[in-house]
């Protein structure tokens, strides 16, 4: 079985199934009588506390952030914090899913593993989003494979423990899986998106994806526009688009000349929507 390997530049290669950096990350969370078996960490220890109510926003799109009192409170006290370095991995593509994630400081970038060997991009999550719901849903495997993009701190819960919560709070358990609908309804989107004949389309509704995921907004000329933070690198937007990290770079050129973005800092900040939506429209999406 192939596994993708993160190299320090954020490029994605192919390798045998070993975990780089396997030093550098942390895994540490505190044990429960309802989770008696032993945690098997993405890495080895580096901090673990119990994840207190201020320690984690969730995003507005976040099922979580709409729980009722008991049941937040009670999901909140079984969370605990783990930390990863850049380029860590916090689980491989068909891993057992063994945590549910919630974002806390930092993003995590989601790709998956074609059987040819390629990546592909599915998203860059910011703080307050979730994520690894699917295969602890289903008591089964990661059908992704989730990295830190810098730093990043995570809250996590076991799977037999997250199960126990759902089971005496159903908010919990309907919570995810109005997730997992979420989750769906955008990978289709992805889908409908890689059918696009053209990189420029294609790219287009990328960086739109991107900046609508990310939520980040940024100040050009005296307009709040939609942007895409220096945590996207073009070789992110390559392996979202299927295209070359040069071509890609042509393109975000032809585009700041046209006015339609501007690039800041090493930020992408989306000055015309409507053109760049229009490039998805003429490809037929």
């Amino acid at each position: 079985m192939t596994r993708m390997i993160r190299q320090p530049d954020g490029a994605a290669s192919v390798g045998t199934g070993v975990r780089s950096d396997i030093g550098s990350g942390a895994a540490v969370r505190l044990r429960s009588v309802a989770d008696p078996a032993p945690d098997r960490a993405a890495s080895p220890p580096r901090a673990g506390r119990r994840v207190q109510d201020n320690l984690i926003s969730f995003t507005a799109e976040s099922e979580f952030r709409k729980l009722g009192e008991a049941a937040r409170s009670a999901l909140l006290d079984a969370l605990v914090v783990r930390s990863y370095g850049p380029n860590d991995f916090i689980y491989l593509q068909d891993d057992d899913a063994e945590h549910f994630y919630f974002v806390r400081s930092g993003h995590v970038r989601l790709s998956y593993l074609l059987e040819e060997g390629s990546a592909i991009l599915c998203g860059i999550l910011p703080p307050g989003e979730s994520f690894g719901e699917l295969g602890v849903f289903e008591s089964a495997t990661h059908c992704d494979t989730a990295t830190a993009v810098g730093q990043v701190s995570l809250a996590s819960v076991s799977a037999p423990v997250f199960r126990a919560l759902a089971a005496r709070h159903p908010e919990i358990d309907a919570a995810v899986g109005r997730t997992v609908a979420r989750r769906y309804r955008s990978y289709v989107m992805l889908t409908r998106m890689l059918s696009l004949k053209t990189l420029a389309a294609r790219l287009a509704q990328a960086l739109l994806r991107l900046s609508d995921g990310l939520g980040t907004r940024m100040q050009v000329a005296g307009r709040e526009v939609a942007c895409i933070g220096p945590m996207v690198t073009q070789t992110d937007l390559g392996l979202m688009a299927r295209g070359a990290r040069g071509n890609v770079n042509r393109a975000l050129k032809a585009w700041e000349r046209a006015g339609w973005i501007a690039i800041v800092d090493r930020s992408i900040a989306i000055l015309n929507r409507a053109k760049l939506e229009g490039l998805a429209f003429e490809d037929g999406l």
